[in-house]
């Protein structure tokens, strides 16, 4: 059983990706859709390839403008040659066939499926990722062909302040509903979402979503700040929403405890505000090393 979280290529999110490389883990193969032709992206690779830990990167990003450039400042084709590093593809209608030997492939509509199915264009090297449908888990089952679910497990509310009303909920039970369909696999868009975003909003609200584990389920917190009458004093909003997080995970067992806690505690206890995308970039640090071990935990 694997976990596929899925990442957009953004600073933040290879940073990320960087140091969750140098952690030791199973069972986990991060998914990059490149979005921005920035030298992190091939060093997030090489840090992949250095301590031997798979990764999968999309040839054929759908989001943003790195597809559409004439040449790649920070090229990466070289580094498919590691065995480390996996060809992914999203399918579409006119994806060659001969692209997806061996590779991780990514559905989003059923049509496309069937489209490749009924014209044996889908290897039997591949690994299918597809939206945990019915109909087309009947023809990836039909069709004998290696199988996981994408989902965005990501709650969207009119207003980030309405998390308060309703701090804590499930978030996911995905590696037993993989176990009960037969699948090898699962992937998520982590908490971010699956809509991409060039840039981000502003917000009335700063609010920490971070997951932690009980009783074999992944459960998910947000921790939001109390001022949210408008778009000012972020820097304010974020030590409310800090000291909300820290306070709680201090009554946490330790297999909720991460590296990422650590470090909002060393900010919380030096008050300083490290900007959003540190952030963001802690977040995601956190819920890949909670999901490696519950990963860990259900094997």
């Amino acid at each position: 059983m694997i976990y596929y979280p899925y990442l957009r290529g953004r600073q933040f999110d290879l940073k990320a990706l960087t140091t969750f490389a140098t952690e030791p883990h199973q069972n986990v193969v991060p998914v990059i859709e490149p979005v921005r032709d920035i030298a992190a992206l091939p060093k997030t690779l090489q840090a992949f390839i250095d301590h031997q830990q798979p990764v999968a990167v999309i040839q054929n990003p759908q989001v943003d403008h790195y597809n559409y450039q004439a040449e790649q400042r920070y090229p990466i084709s070289a580094l498919f040659e590691s065995p480390w590093v996996q060809r992914a593809v999203i399918l579409t209608p006119l994806l060659p066939p001969d692209q997806l030997n061996d590779a991780l492939v990514i559905v989003q509509h059923y049509a496309d499926l069937k489209l490749f199915i009924d014209h044996n264009w889908l290897p039997a090297s591949a690994t299918v990722l597809a939206p945990p449908e019915a109909r087309m888990r009947r023809l990836l089952t039909a069709n004998q062909q290696a199988f996981g679910h994408l989902f965005d497990h990501n709650e969207v509310r009119d207003h980030s302040a309405d998390f308060a009303k309703m701090p804590d909920s499930f978030f996911t039970n995905d590696q037993t509903f993989a176990r009960q369909y037969h699948e090898t696999g699962f992937g998520d868009y982590l908490t971010q979402g699956k809509p991409y975003f060039e840039h981000g909003h502003p917000s009335r609200t700063v609010t920490l979503h971070l997951i932690y584990l009980q009783d074999g389920m992944v459960r998910i917190h947000h921790f939001v700040s109390d001022q949210n009458e408008d778009f000012k004093h972020q820097k304010e909003k974020y030590f409310e929403a800090l000291a909300k997080t820290i306070a709680w995970f201090d009554t946490q067992p330790a297999i909720n405890q991460t590296p990422a806690i650590d470090q909002l505690r060393v900010l919380a206890e030096a008050h300083k505000f490290p900007g959003m995308g540190i952030l963001k970039q802690l977040t995601l640090e956190h819920h890949l090393v909670m999901m490696a071990r519950y990963m860990d935990e259900m094997h």
